[in-house]
């Protein structure tokens, strides 16, 4: 009788386990304190679900608006305080921990792109130092004007049915996001051994789509040059 061979068991295998060990021993060589940092990123990515519901809310709102504007000539009541008011401090708030993450904030890089990854390590964590530092004097300003409206019951004044004071807690809790956010880049900055900024691979690769073209757009200039009459 002949031994029947598992389908694990072959040639194949061997990559399989040398990768599955590979991966059990990197996640047993990070840091268990820098994966509590995870649940920072899965906080921003909540704030910033609750964010794109209402900016749900909000394109229903003005598509009824229109809609009753130009059948009967009758807006709906709010909009435009609602808008200003709610919809749009909330939408923006809570959004700005997530796109601290995605690095969707604008970043200059035209003097720090050629720089060596130590550079950019320390100019990511003076960044993000300065960033913690711009939200935690935010977030303690827009404390003080929220428990002031609150203690004033802040309402609309085109619509009296429209609370204002919540709102202005909603920004506070987003620049608090923002600067746990922070935290979280800062840390992965110091002690994450291969951390790079996220936008370095998406400007390289911007570059490398753009080549093609400058060629393009090079070859043009020449061939207009030898061509051109004397």
């Amino acid at each position: 009788m002949t031994d029947e061979q598992s389908p694990d068991s072959g040639p194949e295998a061997a990559p399989r386990e040398l990768a599955t060990h590979s991966t059990a021993a990197e996640t047993k060589a990070r840091p268990g304190w820098l994966r509590v940092l995870q649940v920072i990123d899965v906080m921003s990515i909540a704030c910033a679900a609750v964010g794109g519901v209402v900016l749900v809310a909000m394109m229903c709102t003005v598509i009824a608006d229109v809609t009753r504007r130009t059948l009967s000539n009758n807006p709906l009541d709010g909009t435009l305080d609602l808008t200003q008011f709610a919809y749009m401090p909330t939408v923006i708030a809570l959004g700005l921990g997530y796109a601290l993450l995605r690095s969707d904030h604008i970043r200059v890089n035209l003097l720090t792109g050629s720089a060596g990854p130590r550079t950019q390590r320390i100019l990511e964590v003076l960044g993000m130092a300065f960033t913690l530092g711009t939200a935690a004097f935010l977030m303690q300003f827009g404390a003080q004007k929220a428990q002031m409206a609150q203690q004033f019951d802040e309402s609309s004044v085109g619509v009296d049915w429209l609370p204002i004071w919540p709102y202005r807690w909603v920004v506070v809790v987003g620049l608090a996001v923002l600067g746990f956010q922070a935290i979280a880049q800062l840390v992965r900055a110091v002690a994450e051994p291969d951390f790079t900024p996220s936008d370095e691979g998406d400007v390289a690769s911007a570059i490398e789509d753009e080549e093609p073209l400058l060629d393009n757009v090079d070859g043009r200039i020449a061939v207009s040059l030898e061509v051109r009459p004397r």
